[in-house]
């Protein structure tokens, strides 16, 4: 009989809980502070570099401009100067309209073959500047071939060492 009333007190007490915690006042949880605070700060934004063909620079030794005037493509190629075959060679370049441009630097050496020395793609989706370095393993001065996906409205490639 003892072992009956000991199951009957523990039952009666955690129901007597039970009841006393379903009578609790409840409170609604306020929002995270975080969430508030996160909403009004913001992180700082650089806006995005325009589309603009630098100027010619020293250490420039060639260039590519493509536009489309008046419904026609056009590109200018200019060579400015020669390089050395130890001299690191940066191609820089930027594009709008299309999805990617490609250059290859051709050799334009008077007495060079016209080889292809290197070549890269850029996306157009870019609104930055975009680079690649490379050394030619040869002197001499170069090329810059440029061809533009389609819907391309300009681009430009430079190259200086």
């Amino acid at each position: 009989m003892a072992l009956w009333r000991k199951s009957i007190a523990l039952t009666v007490a955690g129901a007597a809980l039970v009841v006393v915690a379903g009578c609790t006042p409840t409170v609604e949880p306020a929002p995270p502070a975080s969430a508030s605070a996160s909403a009004s700060v913001s992180e700082p934004t650089q806006p995005p570099i325009p589309y603009a063909v630098p100027t010619s620079a020293p250490g420039e030794i060639a260039r590519a401009v493509f536009e489309v005037v008046d419904g026609v493509n056009t590109t200018d190629t200019v060579l400015s100067d020669a390089f050395d075959a130890d001299d690191a060679l940066t191609v820089s370049g930027q594009c709008e309209g299309g999805d990617w441009m490609r250059y290859i630097l051709r050799d334009s050496t008077p007495d060079g073959d016209g080889a292809d020395l290197t070549s890269g793609t850029f996306r157009c989706d870019s609104a930055a500047t975009q680079a690649n370095t490379y050394v030619a393993g040869a002197g001499g001065t170069v090329q810059v071939v440029l061809t533009v996906a389609e819907g391309t409205e300009r681009a430009w490639v430079t190259v200086e060492k």
